[in-house]
């Protein structure tokens, strides 16, 4: 006879087997509940909080951006950092990633193009307004006088650098080098800018459409700098269903038709 209070040895496997699985359907849940992370260049904030808006309202999983300069946000990834996917404004800063196993090169896509534009402050003294592509040896140096041109460090910002490439190429870089201001990234620049504290800067067109306080004065020709590429890929280290989904739908005309309206050209897959 079984006492009262006490339980069979079959009873307490099945009771010790409920509890196992509840356990697992509460971890499970925990996992589910956790957001896709999404490490993403500066220049690229506003565009994605809109997609994952659109993702989101289609039942699409929660989804958490990580925004900064490209480079800071490689090297956080290298260093352990939780993103699950990266989109980056430098093919170079994807390729370290890849080259030390972080990322999925199978999953790397090139997803978005760019335009690169030279901008001052809407109702400012600057003198140059260009309608059109910049011509080599316009005269920067005279416009800027005696303040500074703002842009992403060239050492490693992506639209510091190609900026750079654009103003040697244009035959202009010696004579500004001296006055230019590093930003820790293309949104500080364009902060920059639109607070007047410089003459000038050099920034993404779409940054500076939607920025009221600025005005594009010329757009630099896209054969005086590297192609302008966003890559995507999903971290290695951190591969699962939900990742993948997002990862999919950034791919899909749905999120094209955002970045779009948001003024990057929407290239998946392109070379």
């Amino acid at each position: 006879m079984v006492r009262s209070g006490s339980l069979t040895p079959a009873r307490r496997f099945r009771r010790g087997l409920a509890g196992a699985f509840a356990g697992l359907l509460l971890a499970a849940s925990a996992v589910a509940a956790e957001p896709v992370t999404v490490f993403a260049a500066a220049s690229t904030g506003a565009a994605l909080e809109d997609v994952v808006r659109l993702y989101e309202q289609q039942g699409g999983d929660n989804v958490a951006i990580v925004t900064a300069a490209t480079s800071s946000l490689a090297r956080q990834i290298a260093a352990g950092a939780p993103a699950d996917l990266f989109l980056s404004a430098f093919p170079p800063w994807m390729d370290f990633l890849e080259e030390r196993g972080h990322t999925d090169a199978a999953t790397r896509r090139a997803l978005l193009g760019n335009t690169l534009v030279l901008v001052a402050p809407r109702g400012g003294p600057f003198e140059l307004n260009m309608d059109l592509d910049i011509e080599p040896g316009f005269a920067l140096a005279a416009a800027i006088g005696d303040s500074r041109l703002v842009m992403g460090d060239p050492g490693h910002v992506p639209a510091g650098i190609y900026g750079k490439q654009a103003l040697i190429a244009l035959g202009v870089w010696p004579e500004v080098s001296r006055r230019v201001v590093r930003a820790g990234d293309v949104v500080a620049a364009l902060a920059f800018v639109a607070r007047g504290e410089v003459a000038a800067g050099i920034v993404y067109e779409p940054d500076a459409a939607r920025t009221g306080n600025v005005r594009i004065v010329g757009r630099f020709p896209a054969d005086t700098h590297a192609p302008i590429r966003y890559d995507l890929a999903l971290i290695r280290e951190r591969a699962g269903v939900a990742p993948r989904r997002f990862y999919d739908f950034l791919l899909s005309p749905a999120a094209g038709a955002v970045f779009e309206r948001h003024g990057f050209v929407f290239r998946p897959g392109a070379e």
